[in-house]
């Protein structure tokens, strides 16, 4: 039986989102397909063991998004309007130039809304 995230509540310099926690093979897997979209001030935060360059796809995925790497709590790289679908009709696919142990989904435009830059830290809010 497929098990919904936790969510919790993350802050990426100044500003505070709510994020939905990928932290299963199986989480990581389904990510943000099947969705139409996602609220304002929210997203998909993949987290992994160890930092490795990792490679993502918008299998199913219907909406454009932001993507930043983050390694050690820290921002680490930038992906911004990252098209759901392909001129040529191919599922969109990307990857991290760095080495991340995080990796979050936003809606596209919230970097640039936010003025995130590479360098900001990155804070789980425990509750």
């Amino acid at each position: 039986m497929f098990q919904a995230p936790d969510k919790k509540t993350m802050r990426v310099g100044e500003t505070e989102l709510i994020v939905e926690i990928a932290d299963t093979d199986i989480l990581r897997a389904k990510g943000l397909s099947g969705r139409k979209n996602l609220n304002e001030n929210s997203g998909m935060l993949f987290v992994y063991d160890k930092p490795e360059i990792r490679r993502f796809w918008m299998k199913d995925v219907y909406f454009d998004l932001d993507v930043l790497w983050i390694s050690d709590n820290m921002v680490v790289g930038i992906e911004e309007n990252v098209l759901f679908e392909q001129k040529n009709g191919d599922i969109a696919r990307f990857q991290s130039k760095m080495a991340s142990d995080m990796v979050l989904e936003v809606n596209k435009g919230w970097i640039a809304k936010n003025g995130v830059k590479i360098g900001q830290i990155v804070d789980i809010i425990e509750d």
